[in-house]
């Protein structure tokens, strides 16, 4: 009872705010109007949105089958990648300001001067997102179904209706807002998850009850090179996955970024360590026999810890932290997907249509794309991690590459961005399918596609000096 009362006052506190920061303009809807002057708000809700419940889930799981090299690689690999992201992130803010960009596949069309390369990311988004999405609501289904007692396919349409209500009405002010309450809500659920199974095996003799080859570097679990290659995929997210970029895009002027860079590492490094540990904790706790049924299905371990671990009421926080790990990163994924379509493809094809029809379509189309993702989530037999690796991977590779050389390198040109998108996209797929299965498509993609858009950009024509702003030190 406890639970569901808590969901419903969650719930209720979502609905005042999206109703609170309604926006009419799309301007306001998708950046805020370059506004957002709390660092906190933005570096927090940075983090919420990244953690998505394949955090939770997915990523709490997963150690019990692929042991401590998980947690190592994971969270050194997240905390390195979160401090670069931020290093970058006022160069990134300064050329989406100057640029007048409102989505990320807008800012490289104006870098590169291709319309061509703007219509092939969002395509790409489309889908990997779509994908992306169907792991999420996978997640967010489980976290109902073992912590309210009711079944998948109503976990899902719960999922369902909350995010589309605060999507459709507040946009990102909205899910900025919100994502900065559920980002301190997560924190609190990771360190009372770790906290009890340290508890519960006797604080530092817990390791003396695990496993030697879980704890063991050399990945006698699974091999180490699939961990380092899923870890590495997964992180390279907080450099460009674009629901994260737009973020950056809100602030209202370079100090607000700067400061933001200050408490994300912060909370992605409790939360990764407190997280990424529970897989491997939960053998210092639990018997192989109690074990065994999550082996086959470790994204259903987090609920089972907190049940079993938490007294009556207190899994209620593991709810609410897991239920805002999957709320912030799905309601950012639909406003980035949308955009895709609307103000990049649309806007491509229609380049008359007025802002006030595209803030409309943008609304209507991202509620089509929640209730799509939550039809085809019915049945994912797949694990979260990997499905969140591959699809996480192909979008942040895609961006990466265009966006680091589009900053720091003056001589990338348009055909450069295009065969860099290609190559990209052609090659993880590729490698996914045919590929050696110890190295990960997402590796593979990198080396590839920076080869191709190195390769082009210096046989093609250069850009013209004028298109390209410089992003210097300035104080914007």
């Amino acid at each position: 009872m406890i639970n569901q009362v808590l969901l419903v006052v969650y719930v209720a506190v979502i609905v005042a705010l999206s109703i609170r920061l309604r926006q009419g303009t799309f301007s306001g809807f998708v950046i805020s109007d370059r506004n957002v002057m709390y660092p906190a708000v933005i570096g927090i809700a940075f983090t919420a949105a990244y953690f998505s419940a394949a955090s939770f889930l997915g990523g709490g799981g997963y150690g019990l089958i692929a042991g401590f090299p998980w947690v190592i690689w994971a969270t050194l690999m997240h905390v390195a990648f979160a401090c670069l992201a931020w290093i970058m992130a006022p160069k990134i803010w300064a050329m989406a300001k100057s640029y007048d960009a409102k989505t990320v596949p807008q800012l490289l069309e104006r870098r590169y001067g291709s319309p061509g390369g703007r219509v092939l990311l969002a395509v790409i988004m489309l889908v990997m997102y779509t994908v992306y999405l169907i792991a999420i609501f996978k997640g967010c289904a489980h976290l109902f179904e073992g912590l309210l007692g009711i079944s998948y396919i109503q976990g899902l349409l719960v999922a369902v209706v909350i995010v589309a209500i605060y999507y459709a009405v507040g946009g990102l002010p909205a899910i900025l807002w919100i994502s900065f309450i559920q980002g301190i809500i997560m924190l609190g659920g990771a360190a009372l998850l770790y906290a009890a199974l340290l508890y519960a095996g006797g604080g530092t003799e817990i390791w003396a009850n695990i496993p030697a080859a879980v704890t063991s570097m050399s990945g006698d679990l699974v091999p180490w090179q699939t961990t380092v290659g899923t870890a590495f995929s997964i992180s390279l997210g907080l450099l460009a996955l674009p629901d994260l970029l737009i973020m950056i895009f809100s602030a209202r002027d370079k100090r607000v970024v700067k400061f933001a860079g200050i408490y994300s590492p912060i909370a992605v490094s409790v939360y990764a360590l407190a997280i990424f540990s529970i897989g491997v904790l939960a053998y210092g706790v639990f018997s192989a026999e109690e074990l065994a049924p999550f082996i086959k299905n470790p994204d259903s371990l987090v609920p089972f810890v907190a049940t079993s671990l938490l007294p009556p009421g207190f899994d209620a926080i593991i709810l609410l932290a897991a239920i805002s790990a999957a709320m912030s990163t799905i309601s950012a994924i639909v406003l980035v997907t949308t955009t895709s379509l609307t103000a990049d493809t649309l806007r491509f094809l229609r380049p008359d249509i007025p802002d006030d029809r595209v803030l409309v379509l943008t609304r209507v189309v991202g509620l089509l794309i929640i209730a799509v993702s939550a039809l085809m989530a019915r049945n994912v037999p797949e694990l979260i991690v990997p499905l969140v690796s591959l699809s996480m991977g192909v979008i942040a590779c895609c961006v990466f590459i265009p966006l680091i050389f589009g900053i720091y390198w003056d001589r990338g040109t348009s055909a450069g961005f295009v065969s860099g998108l290609v190559a990209t996209f052609v090659s993880i797929v590729a490698w996914n399918f045919y590929g050696n299965p110890l190295i990960h498509p997402v590796m593979v993609g990198v080396v590839v596609g920076t080869a191709a858009y190195l390769a082009t950009s210096l046989v093609t024509k250069p850009p013209d000096s004028a298109q390209i702003i410089s992003v210097g030190g300035g104080k914007e």
